[in-house]
């Protein structure tokens, strides 16, 4: 199979050579269609078009300089893999290339024509399994949409049947029909919010979450959020502690999503976290943004885990403050409102030292 690449190359001599190495490594076997562009706008343009397997990208352009020319590129083709091809040998640079998305990391006058053939094979390889997974994944997120969607008629169906059963139970009914007829009203109430969990993550990794802003003071989001879980925190002997401050904190966000959040971060601690234990909620402002914190003092998690627990699906390995027994659904859902607002959340933690997580806001 011809190979088609697209070098991006302002130096001449360089891109003479490149073909040169790269036609004695493909022994006139006519493997690789070599293309040229010498300024990064034109390679675009050629990128724009179809055709184009794989790119050697230099660095140093005209028209570009240092990573934002790789940037430029992924964001002008991001399903194309793309190699670097640089006489700067950093590998401060090179390590970065690769965190952004680039392939490979090559320096000129170090390689020869089958090392970079060989990583332009490889690179393309690697992109085809990258566009599978992606289209695997795609595919889950349509499958866990539907079923949730379908599923979501027969839950409420037992939810209405069981209310009037239990609205109606006549005044002989046998405690432990009673009591079993209660956790199916629980059951229905859990499978409803697990069925609206991949709902709204399939809606978030499909773009199809809209953000509705409006002025609010952030005392009032927390304050509701707080309300909602107090009941809950009775059945467990847990305290809980807000630290607001005087004066109004007003920011534009979407405060149903931001309660969402909120809702999550305190379901955690108030299912998972120690019995008798303490959880606080803490609002501060700061120059530009605004942070909140959720703590609570239960057995804390695993620094290796702290990016994890933020994954769909992921559970944490040990009984934690993060929940061992959930979905593995709220953090992820948390985290993408969050970022969908323009914030960032995270987690500090340690084994033994209880956990706090903090989502900052951006102040419009």
């Amino acid at each position: 199979m011809t190979i088609c690449a697209l070098l991006i190359e302002d130096n001449p001599g360089d891109a003479r050579l490149i073909r040169e190495v790269l036609r004695e490594a493909d022994a006139g076997h006519g493997a690789v269609e070599l293309r040229h562009a010498d300024h990064l706008t034109r390679g675009l343009e050629q990128l724009a078009g179809e055709g184009v397997d794989v790119v050697l990208l230099d660095l140093s352009l005209p028209d570009s300089q240092g990573l934002a020319t790789f940037v430029a590129v992924r964001a002008a083709a991001p399903t194309v893999p793309v190699v670097v091809l640089s006489g700067l040998d950093d590998e401060g640079i090179a390590v970065r290339a690769v965190q952004e998305g680039a392939q490979d990391y090559l320096v000129k006058g170090k390689v020869d024509g089958g090392t970079i053939l060989r990583s332009m094979r490889y690179a393309i390889e690697r992109g085809r399994v990258e566009a599978a997974r992606r289209d695997l994944e795609r595919q889950r997120d349509e499958f866990f949409s539907s079923v949730s969607h379908d599923l979501r008629t027969p839950v409420a169906a037992i939810k209405a049947a069981i209310g009037v059963v239990l609205a109606n139970e006549p005044a002989e009914m046998p405690s432990g029909l009673h009591r079993l007829l209660g956790n199916v009203d629980l059951a229905a109430d859990e499978l409803a919010g697990l069925i609206e969990d991949l709902l709204q993550i399939a809606r978030l990794r499909a773009g199809r979450v809209e953000v509705w802003r409006s002025e609010v003071d952030l005392r009032d989001v927390i304050s509701r959020a707080v309300r909602a879980i107090e009941p809950l925190l009775a059945t467990r002997a847990q305290r809980l502690e807000m630290s607001l401050p005087e004066q109004r904190v007003e920011a534009s966000v979407d405060a149903e999503k931001i309660g969402r959040v909120l809702r999550n971060l305190l379901g955690n601690p108030q299912k998972y976290g120690r019995e008798g234990g303490k959880i606080g909620v803490i609002l501060e402002r700061q120059p530009d943004a605004v942070c909140i914190s959720v703590t609570d003092d239960g057995p804390g998690i695993p620094p290796e885990e702290h990016d994890r627990i933020f994954e769909r699906f992921y559970r944490v390995s040990e009984s934690s403050s993060a929940g061992p027994m959930g979905s593995g659904l709220g953090l992820a859902i948390a985290r993408g409102l969050v970022e969908l607002q323009g914030g960032r959340l995270w987690v500090e933690s340690a084994r033994g030292a209880g956990s706090t997580f903090r989502f900052s806001l951006p102040i419009r």
